[in-house]
């Protein structure tokens, strides 16, 4: 199920901005961004073809600007986020972020074309929190549900915390993994693990 996450979590990038400064609904900014995304990709598919790497500053760019990584790094880490010093914090978020570069960049650097459907969104944008739900439809397969988790900060600005694809949570999926090694091996060890992946892979900070 994990692997099925992984290559279907390309779709995250539909949640780039579209035009700087105009208010749009979450629907809206899923649906027109869409586009903006594929074409990027078309674009740049024989660079990406021949260094899978430089997918990683596009995801930073088009991607990334559209989470909280601290309310992200809150859910994920649970109890332990309370435990965790200022520093550890920050070091969390900061190498939780380039992971998220290194996992969407991979699926994006796979992008072959898949079309999206847009099934009715039934959240109400004026609680200030919505599901935004979307199918990827597969030419070999049946339909992947993938429905985004947003919520309006205090400027207004819609934010992703988590996607659920298939039924499972993002959040969740990491949250259990992470907490397991946190309570073998302690917060630290698994930063540096982050880390070192990070280096590893030219993760831009």
């Amino acid at each position: 199920m994990f692997a099925r996450i992984i290559t279907a979590l390309m779709l995250l990038a539909v949640l780039a901005p579209a035009h700087a400064g105009e208010p749009q609904s979450p629907e809206e900014l899923v649906r027109e961004t869409t586009r903006e995304v594929r074409a990027v990709l078309e674009a740049h598919r024989e660079e990406i073809a021949d260094d899978p790497s430089l997918v990683y500053e596009y995801v930073a760019d088009l991607v990334l600007p559209k989470f909280d990584f601290e309310l992200m790094s809150r859910f994920v880490l649970g109890r332990h986020w309370k435990d965790a010093s200022e520093a550890q914090r920050e070091r969390f978020v900061r190498e939780f972020r380039g992971l998220l570069i290194r996992t969407y960049g991979t699926s994006l650097s796979e992008y072959s074309g898949e079309e999206v459907d847009f099934p009715p969104m039934k959240s109400d944008p004026e609680r200030g929190r919505v599901t935004v739900p979307t199918e990827v439809i597969q030419p070999d397969g049946p339909e992947i549900p993938v429905n985004y988790s947003l919520f309006r900060n205090d400027a207004g600005q819609w934010r992703v915390f988590d996607v659920t694809i298939e039924g499972v949570s993002l959040i969740q999926n990491y949250r259990s993994s992470f907490g397991s090694e946190v309570r073998q091996k302690g917060l630290d060890a698994l930063i540096e693990r982050l880390a070192k992946r990070n280096e590893e892979r030219g993760v831009p900070q």
